[in-house]
């Protein structure tokens, strides 16, 4: 079951390279076991899914979705297979979200799937308005939007989190945080190129972002990725 809303908003360079064919071929290979495992240092398997199945709740808003992979692995498990979720996906481009969809959809054919085009750099559209999650992820997202203003994702967003629940997300911060030579040039030709824009991202001003709307948060670093935990937004 799926229903779909789209603003207006026209996605830019790093929202259009997740084109079908991308995330059929490329995504799960190169970003999800090869670059968080060899360049990042994070592992998918060990480290980013039970981190993602351990704050995942029946009524889920995802954010910035790719192909929906951490969702899949989360409803695979036994006891959430036949389970009713109900699942909002929200991404700036329609192609992930399609993925998205038809991937959850084959794993736990009961759960109701809602699909939003946004730009989380901008107020949650219409679509989103009233609405209220137990759980919200942001997981490999911030380090492919641009501009200096991403972090206010974090204080737009967090009204939809409900009390008790709680947001989660990983992302690649900058070059300041490369561990080697290696994954510092990786982490610079991805800037260059345009697929990332992170490269002045710091551990600090996630920080400071995440502290500033939330009562509760939990940080850490492994390797490059920047694991995240908030709960008890600050309702102004």
């Amino acid at each position: 079951m799926s229903t779909t809303s789209e603003p207006s908003q026209k996605p830019g360079l790093y929202a259009t390279i997740y084109t079908p064919t991308f995330l059929s071929i490329v995504y799960d290979v190169v970003v999800l076991r090869f670059n968080l495992r060899y360049m990042w240092r994070c592992r998918t398997d060990t480290v980013l899914e039970p981190f993602f199945a351990e704050n995942f709740s029946r009524h889920h808003l995802d954010i910035g979705v790719a192909t929906g992979y951490f969702l899949a692995v989360a409803l695979s498990r036994p006891f959430r297979t036949r389970a009713k979720h109900s699942i909002t996906l929200v991404d700036l481009n329609p192609s992930p979200l399609e993925a998205a969809r038809g991937r959850i959809l084959s794993k736990a054919p009961n759960t109701t799937v809602k699909t939003v085009v946004a730009d989380v750099t901008e107020p949650p559209p219409k679509a989103l308005q009233d609405s209220f999650f137990d759980s919200i992820s942001m997981f490999n997202l911030f380090h492919c939007i641009p501009g200096n203003e991403k972090l206010k994702a974090f204080s737009l967003y967090k009204d939809l989190l409900a009390d008790g629940g709680v947001l989660t997300g990983c992302t690649v911060l900058g070059g300041s945080h490369a561990t080697n030579w290696f994954n510092y040039l990786y982490v610079k030709l991805y800037n260059r190129i345009g697929i990332f824009h992170n490269w002045d991202d710091k551990k600090e001003d996630f920080d400071r972002a995440l502290e500033e709307n939330f009562e509760e948060v939990e940080t850490t670093l492994v390797g490059m990725i920047l694991l995240f935990r908030a709960t008890k937004p600050r309702r102004f």
